[in-house]
């Protein structure tokens, strides 16, 4: 029971509704509050909703399995310039993110709003979202979901390739590309204009210590602790 109430949990979060970040720290103190509501939310829900949630969540492995021989820096150059969102079109701007990297021509936000767009709630996209998308619509590409550690992060996006992470702000979730590292922070192409924190730079307009990542990476839910999407074309 423990599990099926975590599962529906997980599937009721906002995955895009955008908020004022002036604090994240002390939005990342709200967390207990917000699931309370959340478990409020999932007493009203239908069964025939709850049938459709279970049907959307994908359970992400165990590890990303590899050896971790990444450098102690590294960030993806060239990559695309990310889109900006007006709502809740984070899993569109995160999915058009590794289109236009793999050199297709997409907009997130179009993107998002198309009714093709697959998986789509009121307030964002579940996880399947990605799965449908890449391999089912688009048909050349996978989407591997995983789950780790900081480290396996780290290792994913030496490989060259950007990492689509799921990120917990205290309120909703939120889908961001990962597209660096150094020994102290994460770097991202954020889609959340409140969310940035880098003018200068090309390469990537967020900034995120690694200790504030772990927190807003680690959601407070079993099954979807330490999420990241591994795009690849075939």
């Amino acid at each position: 029971m423990i599990m099926v109430k975590n599962l529906l949990v997980v599937v009721m979060l906002s995955f895009g509704t955008v908020v004022s970040a002036q604090n994240q720290e002390g939005q990342l103190g709200t967390q207990g509050n917000s699931l309370s509501k959340l478990m409020v939310m999932l007493d009203k829900m239908t069964d025939e909703q709850k049938a459709y949630a279970r049907a959307n969540w994908l359970v992400a492995p165990e590890a990303y399995v590899n050896q971790h021989d990444h450098p102690s820096s590294y960030v993806i150059s060239p990559n695309p310039a990310p889109d900006t969102q007006s709502t809740c079109e984070c899993s569109g701007c995160s999915s058009a993110y590794l289109l236009r990297f793999y050199g297709e021509s997409v907009n997130g936000v179009e993107l998002f709003n198309q009714p093709s767009f697959p998986c789509k709630h009121s307030e964002g996209a579940y996880p399947k979202c990605f799965k449908v998308l890449f391999e089912e619509q688009y048909g050349n590409y996978t989407a591997e979901y995983y789950t780790g550690t900081t480290d396996d992060l780290k290792n994913a996006v030496s490989k060259g390739i950007p990492v689509i992470v799921l990120l917990f702000n205290g309120k909703t979730l939120h889908y961001v590309p990962v597209v660096g590292y150094d020994v102290d922070h994460f770097f991202i192409q954020d889609s959340v204009d409140e969310y940035r924190n880098v003018d200068d730079c090309n390469n990537f307009n967020r900034s995120v210590e690694i200790p504030l990542f772990e927190k807003m990476w680690n959601i407070p839910i079993e099954s979807c602790q330490r999420l990241f999407v591994i795009v690849r074309k075939v």
